[in-house]
C-alpha cells in the first residue's frame, strides 16, 4: 500500500506541481498589497492551482509514456513502466483534476477557473504535440508555465492587469534558461527519444546563448513591477541584484566548465532565482 501511494505521489510530479504552486502563491501575496486579503481566495488559489498543475502532469505522463520508455532518466516512471495501468491513471488525474477545477471555481472566481482551463489545455495538449515536433516546444510549452502566477493574482483581484501581464512575462522568461539548461545536460537522453529540443536540434553553444539571451530579458522583466508601481524600490534592489547572480554564474562559467557542467550550474541558479524570485513578488508589495 506505500508502495502504491509512493507511484500515485509520483504521478504528479511533485517538483513541478510545488514550483508551480508557489509563484501562483507569489502572485497572490502580490495582489493582496493591491486589494483586501481573504482567506477563502487564498484556500482557493493554493488547493486549485496544485491540484489543476497535478493532474496536468497525471495526464503528461499518460501521453508520454512511450517516449518515457525510451529516456533513460524516465523508463521506471510508474505508467511507463506498467506498474500503474492507464485507465488507473486516467481516473486519478480526472477526479484530481475536476476537484481542482472545482475549488478554484467555488472560491475564486469565473476568469481564475478559466486560465486553468488554458493552462491545463495547454500543458497537456498543445505542449504534448509541439515537443515531439519542434525545437520551439520550450517556448510554446512556457505559456502554460506562466500562468500560475497570473491565476494566483486573478484570484484576489478578478482582473488581469498591467501586473498581471507581467507576472506572466517574468515566469515565462525565466522558463527558458532553466529548461534549455535541462535539455542541455539530458541531451543523450531527448537525442534517444527523438525530441527535437533546442540542444539537440541546434547544438550546445546555441542553447548556451539562448540562456543567457532569456536572462537578461528575465532581468528585465522582472523589474518591470516597480517600473509600473508596483513594487517599491527594495523589490528593484532585490530583483536586479538576483538578476546579476544568475548572469555573473552564467557568464563568469562561460569558458571555464564543459558545455554540460556549465548547464547544470545554470540549472541550479535558476532554482535559487525562483525561489527568491517568488518570495520577492510575494513582498514587493508591501516592501518600501
Amino acid at each position: 500500500m506505500e508502495r502504491r501511494s509512493r507511484s500515485y505521489f509520483q504521478l504528479i510530479k511533485p517538483g513541478i506541481t510545488l514550483s508551480n504552486t508557489l509563484t501562483g502563491i507569489a502572485g497572490f501575496f502580490l495582489a493582496a498589497s493591491i486589494v483586501a486579503f481573504t482567506i477563502t481566495a487564498l484556500i482557493g488559489a493554493v488547493v486549485g492551482i496544485a491540484l489543476i498543475i497535478a493532474s496536468a502532469c497525471v495526464f503528461n505522463n499518460i501521453l508520454d509514456r512511450d517516449i518515457d520508455k525510451r529516456m533513460k532518466r524516465t523508463k521506471k516512471r510508474d505508467v511507463a513502466s506498467g506498474a500503474i495501468s492507464v485507465p488507473k491513471a486516467l481516473v486519478f488525474g480526472s477526479v484530481v483534476g475536476l476537484v481542482g477545477f472545482a475549488v478554484i471555481l467555488l472560491l475564486t472566481n469565473v476568469l481564475t477557473f478559466t486560465l486553468g482551463v488554458i493552462a491545463f489545455i495547454w500543458y497537456v495538449v498543445v505542449y504534448g504535440y509541439a515537443k515531439r515536433m519542434t525545437a520551439m516546444s520550450t517556448i510554446i510549452g512556457g505559456v502554460a508555465g506562466a500562468l500560475p502566477p497570473v491565476a494566483g493574482y486573478t484570484a484576489l483581484t478578478g482582473r488581469v492587469d498591467a501586473a498581471a501581464v507581467i507576472l506572466f512575462f517574468i515566469l515565462f522568461f525565466w522558463q527558458m534558461p532553466h529548461f534549455y539548461a535541462i535539455a542541455m545536460f539530458r541531451r543523450s537522453d531527448y537525442a534517444s527519444a527523438k525530441l527535437p529540443v533546442w540542444s539537440v536540434k541546434y547544438g550546445m553553444k546555441s542553447a548556451k546563448k539562448q540562456i543567457l539571451i532569456f536572462a537578461i530579458v528575465y532581468a528585465i522583466a522582472s523589474g518591470l513591477l516597480y517600473v509600473f508601481g508596483y513594487t517599491h524600490i527594495v523589490y528593484l534592489v532585490l530583483s536586479v541584484a538576483l538578476s546579476a547572480y544568475w548572469l555573473h554564474q552564467g557568464i563568469s562559467f562561460y569558458k571555464k566548465v564543459d558545455d554540460e557542467k556549465w548547464a547544470r550550474k545554470m540549472f541550479g541558479a535558476s532554482l535559487l532565482v525562483l525561489l527568491s524570485m517568488c518570495l520577492l513578488i510575494a513582498v514587493g508589495g508591501f516592501l518600501p
